[in-house]
């Protein structure tokens, strides 16, 4: 059974179960996490041969130093928790003109999981590729990328999770992006590693997390030393 070990480093005082954080003496708190795996590592899955080549599943990527698992989500949950602008960091409150980019390589999404602010366009460009995103509050489609071509994927509102995106040509490529209203959104690094920077202080915050693989392992973790069972929430 592979179960998660959350380590929390920093300076958010965080409740059990709930995930509930109240931050004290400062006006903004930077938050680190590291995400590992409690068990043996699992052999890599196979999902399909191109040219003698194995594409390997990215739906439980594990560091073999580590055991930090990458792509785990862990983000203040805007459900539970309602931001207004005026209580995000100044240097948050307006939205990036920047383009966050989505590549392709060896016919796989990098990142296999981004997270961008409701607002901003995707850019994805890599052609010979036909990306889908299965959006439910924003536009998706699948045009094709033409040889020196671009894609942009505008976004306008928060999606309520995880989006895939996929290939319309290659089956067994995939990713996903989260579309947040909010800043505070971390996903872990190859190494397990988290870090949500300038979060409001003297607030009570609710956190969720979210893997690509989180099956009923997910909910066995344990969490400043103290073993906890994290319910799926509704």
């Amino acid at each position: 059974m592979k179960n998660f070990i959350a380590a929390f480093l920093g300076a958010l005082i965080v409740a059990s179960h709930s995930l509930s954080a109240v931050v004290h003496a400062q006006t903004w708190a930077n938050l680190s996490v590291t995400v590992v795996l409690d068990g043996e590592i699992p052999p890599p899955k196979p999902t399909q041969i191109i040219m003698g080549r194995a594409i390997i599943s990215e739906d439980l990527v594990v560091d073999p130093a580590t055991k930090g698992i990458a792509n785990f989500v862990f983000m203040i949950d805007s459900k539970r928790t309602k931001l207004e602008t005026k209580q995000l960091h100044p240097d948050q409150q307006e939205i990036s003109k920047k383009m966050p980019f989505l590549d392709i390589v060896n016919d796989a999404f990098v990142p296999h999981v981004m997270a961008i602010r409701a607002g901003q366009t995707i850019v994805v460009n890599n052609a010979g590729h036909c990306p889908k995103f299965n959006f439910f509050k924003n536009a998706g489609g699948n045009p094709m990328i033409q040889a020196g071509g671009r894609l942009g994927s505008a976004t306008k509102a928060e999606e309520p999770g995880p989006t895939k995106v996929e290939c319309a040509i290659h089956p067994w490529m995939s990713g996903y992006v989260i579309v947040a209203g909010h800043p505070y959104v971390g996903v872990s690094d190859a190494t397990g590693k988290i870090k949500i920077e300038k979060i409001p202080a003297g607030l009570e915050l609710d956190f969720k997390v979210w893997h690509e693989s989180q099956d009923k392992s997910i909910e066995e973790v344990t969490f400043l030393g103290k073993k906890e069972t994290w319910k799926k929430a509704v």
